[in-house]
C-alpha cells in the first residue's frame, strides 16, 4: 500500500512538473499584410535617401519614367517583381514597436509609394534592411510605429541603380 501511495504522490509531481514547465501562449497579434489589386496601380514612386527618386506611370501595359523630357520606358520585369512581392508579401513578426529602434532597421530611407488612377494611395511602405534570416525584409507601413518583417526580400529591388530601371529593349525615344 505504501508503494501505491509512493508511485500515486510521484506520478502527481511528475504531473505538476511538466505543467509548470510547459511554455506559456506566446504568440504575436500580426497586423494585417497590405491589400491592392495590381490592375489599380497607375503609380509608383520609389523614393531613396542616396540615390535618385524613381517616379513610373502606367501607360497601357509599359511603365513610363515620368517627369522625362523624352518618353523612357521602364523594365517591366522589374515593375512587375517589385509591385508582385508588394502585393503577395507576408507578415512573418513585429520585430519592434519602439520608434527609436527604428534606425536600427534601416526603415526611414526607402519609401515606395503605389496611387491609383485618382491618385489614392494604395501602399505607403518604408523599405527596411533584410532581415537576419535573409530571406525576409523589415518594413514599416507609413501608417504605422511598428517595424515588422515578411517574407519577401525587398531591399536590393528598391535599392536599384537608376540605370537598372530602364528597359534596354525598347527604344527610349520613340
Amino acid at each position: 500500500m505504501k508503494e501505491l501511495i509512493a508511485v500515486i504522490i510521484t506520478f502527481f509531481l511528475v504531473a505538476l512538473i511538466v505543467i509548470q514547465n510547459t511554455p506559456q501562449e506566446t504568440s504575436q497579434m500580426l497586423p494585417k499584410s497590405p491589400s491592392f489589386s495590381l490592375e489599380d496601380v497607375a503609380s509608383l514612386s520609389v523614393r531613396l535617401k542616396d540615390k535618385p527618386d524613381l517616379e513610373a506611370k502606367r501607360d497601357g501595359d509599359k511603365w513610363l519614367l515620368a517627369n522625362s523630357g523624352t518618353p523612357t520606358y521602364l523594365n517591366p520585369l522589374a515593375i512587375d517583381q517589385l509591385l508582385h512581392d508588394l502585393q503577395s508579401m507576408k507578415v512573418k513578426r513585429v520585430a519592434s514597436a519602439n520608434p527609436e529602434q527604428f534606425s536600427l532597421f534601416s526603415v526611414a530611407d526607402h519609401e515606395v509609394v503605389l496611387q491609383d488612377k485618382a491618385g489614392k494611395v494604395l501602399l505607403d511602405v518604408f523599405i527596411g534592411k533584410p532581415a537576419t534570416d535573409l530571406t525576409s525584409t523589415y518594413i514599416r507601413l507609413a501608417d504605422e510605429k511598428l517595424v515588422i518583417t515578411v517574407d519577401k526580400v525587398l531591399t536590393w529591388q528598391v535599392r536599384r541603380t537608376q540605370d537598372a530601371w530602364l528597359n534596354k529593349e525598347l527604344p527610349q525615344n520613340p
